[in-house]
């Protein structure tokens, strides 16, 4: 009987709801749902032959392609030509970037430390009690390394045991390096004591015999021996490779835990693990038994050089020591490596009988293991970014956006399939199948524009600048409907008609539809919220948004997204090291990439357009304007009288009623286009640059409503006059003999007697008008307003920013510092305690609210244990707290260079004793003291007390 071969079964992966919702029945269910609900009085025949059916069909079959590219794997959503995904700019990072976190614990600096410091066999960092934050480092070179840092010669391997001035120069180096990586590493609130400590190798010989088997030459598997018993009597760092890991079954969030590796992934020492600090001989035999070749080891003895007395006492009673001391303080056991002068002490045997093994052989052997080990740790970084580069998915770029009309697929009856009406039917029905065709354009037109924005999913989620859109365009064609043309266009003769439409084609207005549906950047920030919630994190700009009042709504739409942005580009670093101090080691004044956590993550917060170290007063400097602050108003909230002019004698009268009704808002509808035209506009305005300008006057030209155009002659110049910002004319009185029309006058000319438009700013904070200038046209006046506004904006968005004082940074250095027992500081000052100095001139730093908004942002992201202080500074007091700290911050640069130099010691205490001066100087809160009344600090100030406010003089 004849077999059939039966096909093998091939199991069908059932179907999910969404996908059972939107095949091709499912959409003409729905449909046909809808046609029975909202026509079914005057539409009964819905069987297959009725020609809307039939439509109703088609267009269920171009919504069906539509769901059927949606369905594509999101990585060939978000790959570009070439096939490859921007993950940077879309926001998404691989595992060993969003996982691996800051250096935080004992062991995380230790694996840290071992990582990026080749020749360390060990290091440790631990807390001194006497002063919190400050840690005490502890290293343990790697002596048995024979070739590293000592020639190639043969004997190299005792070298470093009688030359102690070529081992002190390999400690320097190490110590460097690792005051280096861990400054890197270093958190908020933490130093690094200036001493470092190295524990010293106490050499030791290992007596024992193993019997060997197989094909490997004994000189390999001797030296194989002996370098893995010394990695692992030193205690030398075992790492394991991604790959490993992962076939051991841990997870990537398992593996990635701890600061971020490039050589491997560290184990714990085996000298501190469970409290273990005794050398096991059944450990070390353990440790020959895994080299390739070996089939049996017995450790004899363990001989140090300077035996420890506990083994001393054991040995002296004549009993079997099965262990001798690891490590001690300040003291780890290290292995003697074999050499001419040092023959080996290993007896190794094949098949029970000895095998002699060449000393100069062995050791030249021994010189390739540990070079073969330098390279393989080098080309472990690279290996490890491949593995975790190979884990990305990768996707297949696809053009998702090309249409193909529905119309093509209806019968040939309909008119319109690219053969279209034949030429001899009548005129009704060319006419008719224009209707039809311009009917199902609108059905056709959506699903081109799914596509395009299908298409369009990478720029969606792109970070790309701040980009906006979020709706794409895609304008049917002639070539994809035949006949659209002649639809969209019409007959020749009503050309004539249309040649002063707005828009010059389809294109044009489908652009303008875009613009206007696409309005706003709400959704583009809802698409940056996504993004965000796939870190966790959530970023809603409520708070910062009320304290805007001064920009116009599209400028804070501009802000809010870009800020967003701005969160979501740096959103690893502000996860990660959002604990991270300023490495001391690198240059960060002015240097963007050196930055605390704090500092980035509340500046972005509070809407500061720059988050790093820089000096916040030199912009206003570059430009030659001189504000002044001291005699103005610091509060920005405070409601005044009536808003009034300033009279010839320097006291305030109302403003007469017709100044105001007179003034026309100068709106914003002029603008200049480029910076020149903006320069030409402040050429016109001598005044920014020839004396002190009021701080209420700055923030009071940044706001758009507040100017105003006046006809010439329109304003009083006689006393009470207007207060003009310009220059007095040469024939004026001096001021020596007529003081009266100059003191309220701010270098006042007369106004230019030729008829023009006058720019008035007004009222500021004081209720005070400004007369900016006289122009030629009401236009020319108007792009003048924005002109000088752009410029106080620019000026307002550069003096924003902060700066963090660290206490613990600001102790001494030396032992005993005069400079710092002159100041008497109390015992806490040092201790956990930061301070965070703000400008208090700009437009939205002045006003109360946004202050204590600032207080609540930067306490919700200062570490818990750390104590916060708020001061807000003046502008000239912000000049000279920067001038000094710039010093300071130089004198820290200059001691992580040389931390023992005197010189560079003796610098920093003083610069720093004469920084803590300065904000001993500051007043307790952060308005100033009156003469009359000191200032009473404020309710519940204990958490954000400013410097000097806890009594003495401390800050």
């Amino acid at each position: 009987m004849k077999r059939t071969l039966q096909p093998p079964r091939r199991e069908v992966r059932p179907r999910s709801v969404e996908e059972l919702a939107l095949n091709f029945q499912a959409l003409r269910d729905e449909g046909l749902h809808w046609l029975q609900k909202l026509a079914g009085e005057r539409w009964t025949d819905h069987n297959l032959h009725d020609p809307g059916i039939t439509l109703l069909e088609q267009l269920c079959f171009g919504l069906t392609d539509l769901v059927y590219r949606s369905g594509f794997p999101v990585a060939d959503h978000l790959a570009g030509p070439g096939h490859e995904i921007d993950y940077q700019a879309l926001s998404l990072h691989p595992a060993d970037a969003v996982f691996p976190c800051r250096a935080t614990t004992r062991e995380d600096h230790r694996r840290w430390l071992l990582d990026h410091v080749p020749g360390l066999d060990d290091a440790s960092v631990d807390p001194l009690l006497d002063m919190p934050g400050v840690y005490q480092l502890r290293l343990k070179p790697s002596e048995w390394l024979v070739g590293e840092d000592e020639s190639e010669d043969e004997d190299a391997g005792d070298a470093p045991q009688s030359d102690a001035a070529a081992q002190q120069a390999r400690y320097e180096v190490r110590i460097a390096e690792a005051r280096k990586a861990w400054h890197a590493q270093r958190n908020l609130g933490e130093d690094l004591a200036p001493q470092v400590h190295c524990d010293r190798d106490v050499m030791c010989e290992l007596q024992a015999a193993i019997d060997i088997d197989g094909e490997r030459d004994a000189v390999q598997i001797l030296a194989d021996v002996y370098d893995r018993c010394a990695r692992f009597i030193a205690g030398a760092p075992v790492a394991d490779t991604l790959h490993d890991l992962m076939g051991a079954g841990k997870t990537l969030a398992d593996i990635y835990d701890g600061p971020v590796m490039r050589h491997g992934f560290l184990r714990p020492s085996p000298l501190s693990a469970n409290g273990v600090r005794r050398l096991f001989l059944s450990d070390v035999a353990e440790e020959m038994r895994r080299v390739p070749g070996v089939v049996d080891a017995r450790v004899i003895a363990i001989v140090p050089d300077e035996p420890d007395r506990d083994d001393l006492s054991a040995a002296g009673q004549d009993m079997v020591v099965g262990s001798v001391a690891w490590f001690g303080e300040g003291w780890a056991l290290s292995l003697h490596l074999p050499s001419v002068q040092r023959p080996t002490k290993i007896e190794v045997r094949r098949r029970g009988l000895t095998v002699d093994v060449s000393a100069r052989e062995l050791r030249r052997r021994l010189n390739d293991l540990q070079t073969a080990g330098r390279a393989r740790r080098s080309r472990q970084q690279a290996d490890q970014a491949e593995q975790a580069k190979a884990l990305l998915p990768t996707g297949t770029h696809r053009d998702l956006s090309e249409y193909r009309s529905v119309q093509r697929h209806l019968p040939a009856v309909y008119g319109l399939g690219r053969h279209g009406v034949p030429p001899s039917a009548p005129p009704q029905v060319k006419a008719q199948v224009k209707q039809l065709k311009a009917y199902l354009l609108l059905h056709e037109q959506m699903l081109a524009q799914g596509l395009a924005q299908l298409q369009a999913m990478r720029s969606l989620f792109s970070l790309d600048n701040g980009a906006r859109q979020t709706l794409w365009i895609q304008p049917l064609t002639e070539a994809q409907i035949p006949g659209l043309a002649e639809l969209l266009d019409g007959p020749a003769e009503r050309d004539e008609m249309l040649q002063n439409r707005p828009f010059a084609s389809t294109a044009d207005i489908a652009r303008a539809q875009q613009q206007r549906l696409d309005g706003g950047t709400a959704r583009k920030r809802r698409v940056l919220d996504h993004l965000l919630a796939l870190h966790g994190e959530t970023y809603t700009q409520n708070s910062m948004r009320q304290f805007c009042g001064h920009l116009l709504h599209e400028e804070l739409d501009t802000l809010l997204l870009e800020n967003k942005a701005a969160w979501l580009r740096d959103i690893v670093t502000l996860a990660r090291d959002r604990a991270a101090g300023v490495d001391l080691t690198r240059p960060s004044w002015g240097q963007m990439d050196n930055c605390s956590g704090l500092q980035r993550r509340a500046s972005l917060r509070l809407g500061f357009r720059l988050w790093h170290d820089r000096p916040l007063t030199r912009v206003p400097r570059d430009h030659r304007v001189m504000i002044d602050a001291q005699n103005d108003s610091e509060d920005a909230d405070s409601v005044g009288s009536p808003a009034t002019i300033t009279n010839g004698g320097g006291g305030l009268v109302p403003l007469p009623p017709e100044f105001s009704d007179r003034g026309m808002a100068a709106g914003t509808s002029v603008r200049p286009a480029t910076r020149q035209q903006v320069q030409e506009d402040l050429a016109q305005m001598p005044w920014l640059r020839r004396q002190r300008l009021p701080v209420s006057l700055t923030r009071t030209a940044a706001r758009a409503d507040r100017y105003r155009l006046l006809p010439a002659g329109s304003a009083p110049m006689t006393p009470p006059p207007t207060l003009h910002l310009q220059v007095p004319p040469a024939d004026s009185p001096g001021l020596e003999d007529d003081p009266a029309p100059h003191a309220a006058l701010f270098a006042l000319p007369q106004p230019d007697p030729a008829p023009g438009c006058r720019l008035v700013l007004g009222p500021d904070e004081n209720g005070r008008w400004w007369v900016i200038g006289s122009f030629k046209t009401e236009d020319a006046a108007r792009r003048a307003a924005a002109s000088l506004r752009l410029f106080m904006l620019h000026l307002d968005q550069e003096c924003e920013g902060l700066h963090l004082l660290e206490h613990v940074l600001l102790r001494p250095v030396r032992a005993q510092s005069p400079e710092h027992q002159q100041l008497k500081l109390p015992p806490h000052f040092h201790r956990l305690r930061i301070t965070a100095v703000l400008p208090g001139w700009t437009t939205r730093t002045a006003q109360k609210n946004f202050r204590q908004f600032a207080r609540e942002t930067l306490r919700s992201h200062t570490p818990a244990h750390l104590s916060l202080s708020v001061q807000w500074l003046s502008l000239e007091d912000m000049q000279a707290f920067e001038t000094l700290y710039e010093e300071w911050l130089d004198s820290r640069l200059a001691l992580s260079s040389a931390p023992e130099d005197v010189r560079a010691q003796t610098r920093t205490d003083r610069v720093a004793a004469r920084l803590i001066e300065l904000m001993l100087s500051w007043p307790p809160t952060h308005e100033r003291p009156t003469p009359s009344a000191p200032a009473a600090p404020p309710e519940g100030s204990e958490g954000t007390e400013a410097p000097g406010a806890s009594g003495g003089r401390s800050p």
